[in-house]
């Protein structure tokens, strides 16, 4: 029963934060700031987000072809056809239950080439050691990009939150924090998170040695760097869809970039969480919320329609291979 409980709530948890994200972002616009958002939905330039879901494919297809040099080492070597419809079909399921893609690629190339699904788990953890290394540099280089316009707003929200202070709620406000610090490490020990984090740091380390030790390790790393390229690429392109972002400086793309790719991996594909945290990120670089959270919009309905039409083809060519 407890297990049930917690497999419900990770599936709902995320969902309802992206409802409630929704909700913050619908209540702060004026009916006429909803039309305009409206209005940046109809007028926008789809060309550019055709090219950007191009970009998007070719990354997807970079990611099946990558797959099996790290099954090569298993000495398995499923088709190609069946890596696309194993990532397409992971890719939909993200959708649904936040990380939850990775086994149903393990658990598709089980059936489809009769590779063990620990096996499997283990190369997608292995690559997503990788991914997350290529992740956390692009963070760094937009932090280090943007730094002036960061270091502005917490100077500004410092100067305000100081000229505003009031001892009772500073107080007030660190006693929620410390109840909820306890709360948190009190539910950290009885999911026995702590050791699932520890876990995943082990798994980081072996699945980064297992990628080194690799006999095409050089091309894996290759077929890495193109995948983050066109995800960037695709990314980029859709900025000229909108009149009033196709200026956007470099440090703000690779800002919302950032922000956009840990809304999709925390949440049900980014679901509310994606255009809420684009367009707090433009509210640093001068962008006003509507833009912003009309780009964000944009940018995740089109990711999104394509994994849902990718994924269901896949779950298609799946049934009919079987």
């Amino acid at each position: 029963m407890k297990k049930a409980l917690l497999k419900i709530l990770k599936v709902l948890l995320p969902l309802l934060l992206g409802g409630f994200l929704i909700l913050i972002s619908y209540n702060q616009f004026t009916p006429a700031q909803l039309e305009e958002i409206k209005s940046y939905l109809r007028d926008a330039d789809y060309s550019w987000i055709l090219l950007g879901l191009f970009f998007a494919m070719l990354s997807h297809l970079s990611r099946a072809w990558r797959w099996n040099y790290m099954l090569a080492a298993l000495g398995k070597k499923p088709t190609f056809l069946n890596n696309i419809i194993a990532i397409g079909s992971g890719y939909a399921m993200n959708l649904i239950i936040p990380r939850s893609g990775e086994v149903t690629r393990a658990v598709i190339v089980n059936r489809t080439d009769d590779i063990p699904v620990d096996q499997g788990l283990g190369t997608i953890i292995a690559e997503r050691v990788l991914d997350f290394i290529i992740l956390l540099a692009i963070t760094t280089t937009a932090l280090l990009t943007a730094s002036t316009e960061i270091l502005d707003f917490f100077k500004t929200g410092l100067d305000s939150a100081f000229a505003k202070a009031n001892p009772i709620k500073i107080a007030m406000y660190t006693g929620v924090f410390l109840i909820i610090a306890v709360l948190g490490i009190f539910l950290l020990k009885k999911m026995n998170l702590i050791q699932k984090v520890r876990n995943f740091l082990l798994g980081i380390k072996d699945g980064f040695t297992t990628i080194w030790t690799m006999k095409q390790k050089w091309l894996y790393l290759a077929h890495t760097l193109f995948i983050w390229g066109m995800y960037l690429a695709m990314f980029y392109v859709c900025i000229f869809a909108i009149p009033d972002t196709d200026s956007m400086p470099l440090s703000a793309v690779l800002s919302a970039f950032v922000a956009g790719s840990f809304a999709v991996a925390f949440t049900n594909g980014g679901f509310g969480a994606y255009p809420y945290l684009i367009s707090q990120v433009l509210l640093l670089f001068g962008y006003g919320a509507v833009v912003g959270t009309a780009f964000g919009w944009i940018v995740w309905l089109s990711q999104t329609a394509l994994v849902l039409v990718f994924g269901l083809i896949c779950f298609l060519l799946f049934s009919l291979r079987k």
